[in-house]
């Protein structure tokens, strides 16, 4: 919209001269412009002041950071929340069984390091019917382990010797023994849960609004780890923040699939998925996921080694978002 229209009509015949015109216009437009960019900020959620010392933001736009020194002292709260409509199918050595698994699954769980040392537990995995309520009038639970998962209250903990990986023991035989299984892929879930840097990240070029990104091949880590192999395509919308941390938010859409990718709880999972419409929320100042929402397509088989087999298909809007705090050295 060309700011001029903005003046009175009656006024224009008043005007000495068309310099004094171009002035008034200018004036207005500047005031316009004002406006807009005073109702952008008002719809961000504030960041942290220390932390906004760190973006490298100007009118050309951002730089993704990736060179300022990652910490060692990090403690992440994760919550997950998916709208589920899936068919499952369960197979063990002595049954097999299916059933529809439709509802709201919520998950919530802690990690934390500090250099050398990491520690896991989870307080929440459950199932609730967004349609029902209970006594109390909150959502019905349907099941406090939808999946055949780890329940809550468990923790797991591992430290790194010469390099390696070990789990600890004394959490019982069986999550010892999983934990085994997760210390050679620790990495891995450290990078995917924001607890070490992500191992692509962008380049140096500034992005702005509605500059587009597609990630593949080697790529892909940006968002996707594991060994994942497919096409994602990223837009820049806007920038925010989530719980005052600086982020660049994208959409997002494409396909993905990966094989044997680990989670805390001591499953492995293959899976294919179709990302239909999504945002995702990129620190500003780390190489660092630190939200996602996707309305998802997606095919899986998960389970543990030598235990019992769950296969998924479905549809799934995921919601996760990780406070992610960065704290003193001890």
């Amino acid at each position: 919209m060309n700011p001029r229209i903005l003046l009175p009509s009656v006024l224009l015949p008043l005007l000495a001269s068309c310099d004094k015109a171009r002035e008034i216009a200018n004036d207005a437009s500047a005031k316009v412009r004002e406006k807009v960019v005073s109702a952008a900020a008002a719809t961000e959620e504030p960041t942290d002041p220390e932390l906004a010392k760190l973006v490298d933001r100007n009118e050309e736009g951002a730089v993704f950071r990736k060179d300022l020194p990652f910490p060692t002292r990090i403690e992440v709260n994760l919550t997950t929340t998916s709208d589920l409509q899936m068919r499952v199918f369960e197979s063990s050595a002595i049954e097999r069984r299916s059933s529809n698994v439709t509802g709201v699954m919520t998950g919530r769980e802690k990690i934390e390091r500090n250099g050398d040392h990491v520690r896991h537990s989870r307080s929440e995995m459950r199932l609730t019917d967004p349609t029902a309520k209970d006594a109390d009038g909150k959502p019905k639970v349907l099941s406090d382990n939808p999946l055949g998962m780890p329940g809550p209250g468990l923790q797991r903990v591992f430290h790194r010797s010469n390099g390696k990986w070990e789990a600890d023991a004394g959490s019982g035989f069986a999550v010892t023994a999983q934990s085994k299984d997760l210390a050679p892929v620790l990495d891995v879930l450290l990078q995917e849960h924001g607890l070490a840097p992500r191992p692509q990240w962008f380049s140096k070029r500034r992005l702005k609004i509605g500059d587009e990104v597609t990630l593949t091949g080697d790529s892909l880590p940006v968002l996707i780890g594991g060994g994942a192999k497919g096409t994602l395509k990223l837009k820049l919308e806007s920038f925010d923040a989530v719980s005052g941390h600086p982020c660049g938010v994208f959409s997002v859409t494409g396909d993905y699939s990966r094989r044997q990718y680990p989670s805390f709880d001591g499953v492995f999972t293959d899976e294919d998925v179709t990302i239909q419409s999504g945002k995702v929320w990129l620190s500003m100042i780390h190489p660092l996921i630190i939200q996602w929402e996707m309305d998802t397509i997606r095919t899986s088989k998960t389970g543990s080694k030598g235990g019992q087999l769950t296969h998924g298909q479905g549809t799934a809007k995921v919601t996760l978002v990780r406070e992610w705090k960065a704290l003193p050295s001890e």
